[in-house]
């Protein structure tokens, strides 16, 4: 939904607008039940697109908590993959009907 602010100068607007962060969370966990569980984690904060990827749509302060979460859930030594892309669902480019995260402006490797 856009918003619309009448009888604000663009910099009272940019400062209105809610923020938010649009995020791709991708994800390779060897075991079946610890994937499992950070499956069930990201059902909390966004949609699953595939089998291991998450579209996240989230305010700017809960995008920290999401990450805490996933730093907190990451173990190198059973060679997990996470990677989230942060992007503005305003430069997103789809090609199927549900919205997609195509550009990107930021990337963050676990």
């Amino acid at each position: 939904m856009k918003m619309t602010f009448y009888n604000l100068d663009s910099v009272s607007k940019e400062f209105a607008r809610k923020k938010t962060k649009f995020c791709l969370v991708i994800y390779d966990i060897v075991s079946n039940k610890r994937r499992l569980k950070l499956a069930k984690l990201l059902e909390g904060y966004g949609t699953r697109v595939q089998r291991s990827c998450f579209e996240v749509d989230i305010e700017k302060l809960n995008f920290e908590l999401l990450i805490k979460d996933i730093r907190d859930f990451y173990q190198a030594d059973e060679g997990d993959n996470i990677i989230v892309y942060v992007g503005h669902k305003e430069e997103t480019v789809v090609f199927n009907p549900y919205d997609g995260a195509e550009l990107l402006e930021e990337i963050l490797f676990f």
